[in-house]
């Protein structure tokens, strides 16, 4: 059975991190396990991301200084899950974007890859 992994890497995302957090509590079908890997964060990002543990299964690494492709890197070897779905920090999904997303892993067990897309949210106040 496939299981799926949500990884993101955040910096100093601040409040602008509850958009995704919040957006994953009201997915469809929500995702396995949620790695996070923070690259050194000096605002509240932590705070927040802490704040969320008991109604996500966040999983949370420290990597400071680390870019984009090491933290997925390092997300990638923490994560449990079979199958693994990126996003970026600070965005809002839709409901059925991870439901959607991993249907092609859960209808057809040959697919390797898959990729999505939803439209952007800007916050015009960050």
């Amino acid at each position: 059975m496939k299981t799926f992994s949500l990884i993101a890497t955040v910096l100093n995302e601040g409040e602008n991190i509850r958009r995704l957090l919040d957006s994953l509590l009201e997915q469809s079908m929500p995702p396995d396990e949620i790695v996070l890997v923070d690259g050194g964060s000096t605002d509240n990002t932590l705070t927040i991301i802490e704040s969320y543990r008991n109604r996500l299964p966040i999983k949370h690494l420290q990597e400071p200084g680390c870019n984009i492709s090491r933290g997925r890197n390092a997300a990638i070897s923490a994560a449990t899950g079979t199958v693994m779905v990126g996003t970026d920090a600070g965005v809002r999904i839709p409901p059925e974007w991870f439901e959607q997303l991993t249907k092609p892993f859960r209808v057809e067990p040959r697919v390797q890859i898959a990729a999505g897309f939803f439209h952007p949210d800007p916050d015009p106040g960050s």
